[in-house]
């Protein structure tokens, strides 16, 4: 009887052990399922986004003072359904929404009314935007983007027919954002892609001053960094600039959008909703004006106190080999020669232009090694035509032809730096000192013979390197490339006048800047035309 029992005991122990084992396994299976479906539900459900409490903006005790009554509409663009760019599983709608929230509470710390487009991941279309703003009264619109492309650093975006009051702000912001930090400042743009014939629906279509801001490259490492470390210094810089044009302009002024004719020059990247971003490359050191107006069609800008180039350091140790600069035959829709845009993205922070920036402005450059008697119809005809040009002159040059540079000068033309000798073999063949020595002998040739300071150099060939970039750069000066030239320099093999002409009207392209040599009669015979070609086609002519 006790065997008996004690099998029986044992397999009650058995069956206990099975069944707890059983239940463990069950607990484990709905453990892994609730595990299995939070995963799912990760995917599925989007992360609950930020929102304005958790944004601490305790304001600064330098920092503008309250402006009760100022109301601003703040955009997060994108959301919901519409990402915009992705970049490795980074969404810009999440960085808009960030940087807007952040904006809101440093502006409501000031007492200031804002207004929301989102303060979720929702999608809005255009128009829902501009009615939030409309309807609110909003004195300004500030629409939140990141860029996208080959590209880098921070911009903004303005209507075509922008007035001072917008144009302001756009300027403000960009200032406020440079002083917090940026890898680089991309100015201020009108317009869109496109051109400046059309302008993005939130600018055209708010009835107060309002800009696009694009905080950095969301493809662009760099750019991210500084997103995520200087959120809250970015949203305060955008927040003192607003309170600032308000303060300048006032309650009065605020919400009227009426046209102006100077707005700063446009570009070619894309921050709208609904247009894919592509890169520009201007130099910074190189914009029109320091208020970022183009100047006026015949107006000159040289030898009137040129700001200092920012030094650039251990020249020594950067590449000495020589490149020759030349332009392949590719184009972006614009007609623009993608070998000077990707130059001037590469070299515009050393001070080097590679084409121009100006939406349907056309530069004339024209290199001046030696006289062959036709400079003098050159410059009558620029004359005739009220059209301003940069002559790049040689010493040699403007001590055999002392007349034909005092009437540039006098005429308001461009004199710009050609070096002492002209090296055949380029700049880059040359020591660093005897490099200086080029630059800076005929720089003190002119100044003490015209009284005229220079700022614009031209590579003898054409050839450079990134220290020869530097140097000059370090020698306030501006290295001058061009986005256009054509075999015009052999007197005894001038090319056909016609097809010339043709040339030169079928390479038409905004920022354009044409090299011409003085020594070409062929360019003496159609320069006149091509002013008027170019000029029937919209463009007008600008220095440099």
């Amino acid at each position: 009887m006790d065997e008996k029992r004690h099998r029986i005991r044992k397999k009650r122990r058995i069956r206990n052990l099975v069944s707890i084992g059983y239940c463990l396994l069950q607990l484990l299976l709905v453990l892994a399922a609730f595990r299995g479906c939070g995963k799912l539900l990760e995917l599925l459900v989007p992360k609950t986004p930020p929102v304005l409490a958790d944004y601490d903006m305790t304001p600064d005790e330098d920092s503008p003072k309250e402006q009760a009554g100022l109301v601003v509409c703040i955009d997060a663009g994108h959301g919901g359904k519409d990402n915009g760019s992705d970049y490795k599983g980074r969404y810009e709608k999440d960085d808009n929404l960030k940087i807007a929230l952040a904006v809101a509470a440093y502006l409501k710390e000031k007492n200031v009314t804002v207004v929301m487009t989102r303060e979720t991941d929702v999608f809005l279309k255009l128009s829902e935007r501009c009615d939030a703003a409309n309807q609110a009264g909003a004195d300004y619109l500030i629409s939140l983007h990141r860029n996208d492309g080959e590209g880098r650093g921070v911009e903004t975006w303005v209507r075509s027919d922008a007035d001072e009051e917008t144009k302001s702000l756009a300027e403000r912001i960009m200032k406020e954002l440079n002083e917090a930090g940026v890898q680089k400042d991309r100015g201020v743009k009108r317009g869109t892609q496109k051109g400046s014939d059309g302008d993005y629906y939130v600018n055209l279509n708010s009835d107060m001053p309002s800009c696009i801001v694009e905080l950095g490259f969301i493809n662009n490492d760099n750019d991210n960094k500084l997103f995520d470390d200087q959120l809250k210094q970015y949203a305060a810089a955008i927040g003192d600039a607003v309170l600032a044009v308000y303060g300048e302009f006032g309650a009065s002024s605020a919400g009227d959008a009426s046209p102006a004719d100077d707005v700063s020059p446009a570009d070619d990247v894309s921050p709208a909703d609904d247009v894919s971003p592509a890169d520009d490359a201007a130099s910074k050191d190189n914009a029109p004006s320091a208020d970022g107006v183009a100047p006026a069609e015949g107006a000159s800008t040289a030898g009137t106190g040129q700001t200092e180039r920012t030094q650039i350091a251990n020249i020594e140790q950067l590449d000495a080999a020589g490149r020759d600069w030349g332009l392949g035959s590719h184009t972006d829709e614009r007609n623009r020669p993608m070998d000077a845009l990707a130059a001037q993205e590469e070299y515009g922070d050393m001070s080097a232009l590679f084409i121009g920036e100006n939406e349907k402005t056309i530069y004339l450059t024209i290199d001046e090694g030696y006289e062959y008697g036709f400079s003098e119809s050159i410059l009558n005809t620029l004359k005739e035509k009220a059209v301003k040009a940069v002559f790049f002159v040689t010493e040699p040059y403007a001590k055999q032809q002392p007349e034909l540079v005092k009437r540039m000068i006098a005429e308001g033309h461009v004199v710009g730096n050609h070096s002492v000798t002209h090296p055949s073999e380029g700049l880059p063949s040359q020591t660093l000192a005897e490099q200086k020595e080029e630059i800076m002998g005929n720089h003190a040739y002119i100044k003490e013979n015209f009284d005229y300071e220079m700022h614009l150099f031209r590579y003898p060939t054409g050839r450079f390197s990134e220290q020869s970039l530097a140097l000059v750069n370090n020698c306030n000066y501006t290295s001058v490339f061009w986005s256009f030239a054509y075999l015009d320099y052999d007197v005894n093999n001038q090319p056909d006048a016609a097809e010339s002409l043709k040339k030169l009207k079928d390479k038409l392209h905004p920022g354009a800047i044409y090299l011409l040599h003085g020594e070409s009669e062929t360019n003496t015979k159609i320069l006149g035309d091509f002013i008027d070609a170019a000029r029937e086609q919209g463009y007008t002519f600008g220095t440099l």
